[in-house]
């Protein structure tokens, strides 16, 4: 719990075409942290910045399989059924509305931590009005550590006036290793033999839907 008493949810958005290991391993880290109380998958809509390969339900499917069984891990179509994608922080300021007992948490990888000045609302952009610098502002963050990455500034990311970032790396006990991208190359290259890092059941899906196939 928040030193308020409110309850603490870290939101995983993402795409998850397809969910790995990875994604399930760093949400329970950060429980096992007690950076949070829960956290909440939250599969993105079609989006305007990537083509994804497995439509919505297909994503959602799969995640339903990944970690089916852990209550602390729950999975919400809240921004599939948004519609259109407007980015992560007008989803976030939704869910603040929407949910105004529970502090939430943003859990985001390093390798996107530099770009977050930058994110947008795609329906009301006209070339200056981000609103990456506002959701640093007004969010929390739980940032994770991905290959290739630097560790963010903690010291200078509280002296921009930002709200606080909690660190999530080795020496937390994750240091992730897999990616979507990879797996699905991978499903390209051989179908017969499951990828590392995809989950059986994942994997079974796939083959029986027939996904990931050029």
């Amino acid at each position: 719990m928040s030193s308020s008493g409110r309850k603490n949810v870290a939101v995983l958005g993402g795409a998850f075409d397809p969910v790995h290991m990875d994604h399930v391993s760093v949400a329970r880290t950060c429980l096992d942290r007690g950076f949070c109380d829960e956290v909440w998958f939250m599969p993105s809509p079609d989006r305007w910045d990537k083509t994804l390969n497995a439509s919505p339900e297909d994503r959602f499917a799969m995640l339903e399989l990944a970690f089916s069984g852990d209550k602390r891990l729950v999975l919400s179509d809240l921004e599939i059924r948004q519609g259109d994608y407007r980015g992560s922080y007008v989803f976030m300021m939704g869910l603040k509305e929407e949910f105004p007992d529970i502090n939430f948490r943003l859990l985001t990888g390093a390798d996107t931590y530099d770009g977050i000045p930058h994110w947008r609302d795609p329906l009301n952009f006209f070339g200056t009005n981000y609103n990456g610098h506002l959701l640093l502002r007004d969010i929390e963050l739980i940032v994770f550590a991905r290959n290739g990455y630097p560790k963010p500034d903690l010291v200078q990311h509280k002296a921009n006036g930002y709200a606080p970032l909690l660190w999530l790396g080795p020496e937390e006990g994750f240091n992730g290793k897999y990616s979507s991208t990879a797996i699905r190359r991978e499903l390209l290259r051989n179908r017969d033999k499951r990828p590392e890092g995809l989950e059986p059941s994942v994997y079974q899906y796939i083959i029986e839907n027939d996904l990931y196939r050029e």
